[in-house]
């Protein structure tokens, strides 16, 4: 990451932090065990961060900025909001597959952390919203959905992946895809519009699994 070359103390600390938050959980992670894995001082530390909040929030920035880049190339690579929407998500599963110890930090951890990150993360979803939202723009009719409703898909989503991520049920994130799409499509195109998505299902989770999506 940009920075980090630069500062191999920042580095190390970065890497033990998220070692230890890996192996206990970030309640459990206590800064003199981190100073003791990352091999500084307390004076290195604070030099750096002004607390262990500071440190986690540095480091989650960093994910989030990862996460909101591949989601948003992958909608604006599709042809039209359906599209978008659709390699969004397998974006989105993707990103937490790819990494479980960046998954469970990004999506769990973070509870335990300040209210910085618990704000950043409301950010996260907002912007997933909007991409949802957009569908408002082409809508013929010239009606809208409420953006209250792309909120609470987004917030169902969330939560589903949270709770995926604690039980470990990192293998069946793919099946979970048509359901999040039928979920984000049935408001603004319809019944039978949300039910291609789960018949596509299956197709849809072997081209995931062989790299085509």
């Amino acid at each position: 990451m940009p920075g980090l070359s630069a500062d191999p103390e920042r580095r190390r600390i970065r890497e033990a932090f998220l070692e230890l938050v890996a192996e206990h959980g970030y309640g459990a992670t206590t800064l003199p065990a981190l100073l003791e894995r990352a091999g500084v001082d307390h004076a290195a530390f604070q030099r750096r961060y002004a607390d262990l909040d500071r440190c986690f929030a540095d480091i989650w920035e960093d994910y989030k900025a990862e996460f909101l880049r591949v989601t948003g190339e992958a909608f604006e690579n599709g042809t039209g909001w359906l599209e978008g929407m659709r390699a969004a998500a397998w974006a989105f599963c993707r990103f937490l597959q790819r990494d479980r110890a960046r998954a469970r930090f990004f999506l769990v951890e973070l509870n335990f952390a300040g209210e910085e990150v618990r704000a950043s993360r409301d950010v996260v979803m907002d912007r997933y919203a909007d991409l949802i939202d957009r569908c408002n723009d082409g809508r013929s009719d010239g009606s809208r959905v409420p953006r209250a409703q792309a909120e609470a898909i987004v917030g169902a989503i969330w939560e589903a992946a949270v709770t995926r991520v604690v039980a470990d049920e990192f293998d069946a994130f793919p099946e979970a895809i048509p359901q999040g799409m039928y979920l984000t499509v049935f408001p603004y195109l319809g019944l039978e519009a949300a039910q291609e998505e789960l018949r596509r299902g299956p197709e849809d989770i072997v081209r995931y699994l062989r790299g085509e999506l």
